[in-house]
């Protein structure tokens, strides 16, 4: 005898794909998410749930995106083009994300276009794309997003969504703000390691980020993660054209280093006071030596960036970092 199980989504009724059957999947008729659970779920009750989540929410800044509401829960924020807002999905499975709502109208087209980057890049199937696309921006999708933001008003503006990455503090800017003096040079270390892995990654893959500065790199404070955001100039290229963005990539990520060793002071940055002397070499070297990057790239890098942080600190080694250090800690 024959035994067939079908597969249903709870709320529409819609057939659903046969991964339903061991993981979370979305409806691809009315969007709902659902989870795989042994326990038996009447569709009333699952649809009387999904009312009480979907309820107004007094006092709420509530935004309307694909048909789902989005509570708004605080401003991350403001770029050249959008607004970027933490905000939870209302409704029976609720999730959070990152919102990034067009300015203008002008900016329509730079959301898009990341959002396009973005997909592209989570597309790829070179070696190690299984580990370091989920260490880039994850898009869940673009269009407009209705409802109050602040700054915004009341209408209508492009958005795209994102997977909200959990456990990062803010940006490198933010950790150079909370930190006039500049970080131990260790951290400085890990991060700059962190950058060039992901880099390493993108640009074997024919990608280049253009764009990377404070601002454009999350961190993750337990283990020196970094998350780069800030993808709508990138550009996928081959040839000389790619190799000089490659070189732009690398200096870049040098100065976002100095940057964050250097602290709040007004121009130019340094390398910090307390950078040891190799560290420091090596820094100059591929924030102001153009030919030296391209001869390096960024696992040369990586290498040369290990041998000279054994020279100054021995062996290798955890240390861990709280990104705005309370006043006499």
């Amino acid at each position: 005898m024959l035994s067939l199980l079908a597969l249903n989504c709870p709320q529409c009724s819609a057939p659903l794909p046969r991964a339903a059957r061991w993981r979370t999947v979305n409806c691809s008729y009315c969007g709902a998410t659902i989870v795989r659970g042994t326990q038996t779920v009447e569709r009333e009750s699952f649809r009387a749930a999904l009312r009480r989540a979907n309820a107004d929410v007094p006092g709420g800044r509530i935004l309307t995106w694909r048909g789902a509401r989005y509570r708004v829960l605080a401003p991350l924020a403001t770029g050249e083009h959008s607004e970027v807002l933490l905000a939870e999905r209302l409704g029976a499975l609720p999730e959070r994300v990152t919102l990034k709502l067009a300015r203008d109208t002008a900016a329509d087209k730079v959301l898009l276009r990341e959002a396009a980057v973005l997909k592209s890049l989570q597309e790829l199937s070179v070696a190690g794309a299984a580990y370091f696309t989920r260490r880039l921006p994850q898009p869940i999708g673009t269009g407009v997003g209705t409802g109050v933001a602040e700054g915004l008003g009341d209408g209508a503006r492009q958005a795209l969504v994102l997977r909200h990455p959990t456990g990062f503090w803010g940006s490198l800017q933010d950790v150079q703000q909370a930190n006039p003096q500049g970080i131990d040079p260790r951290h400085a270390v890990w991060l700059w390691r962190r950058m060039l892995e992901v880099l390493a990654f993108v640009h074997g893959a024919g990608w280049t980020h253009r764009d990377l500065s404070p601002a454009h790199a999350l961190v993750h404070p337990r283990d020196h993660g970094v998350l780069l955001i800030g993808w709508s100039r990138a550009q996928h290229a081959t040839g000389a054209a790619h190799t000089g963005a490659v070189v732009r990539d690398l200096m870049q990520a040098a100065w976002t280093v100095r940057a964050v060793l250097d602290g709040g002071g007004a121009g130019e940055p340094g390398v910090g006071s307390r950078t040891p002397a190799p560290l420091a070499a090596l820094l100059r070297q591929c924030s102001e030596d153009a030919a030296a990057c391209q001869r390096l790239g960024a696992q040369g890098i990586e290498q040369a960036l290990s041998a000279a942080s054994t020279e100054a600190f021995g062996p290798s080694r955890f240390v861990p970092f709280d990104p705005a250090p309370r006043a006499g800690a």
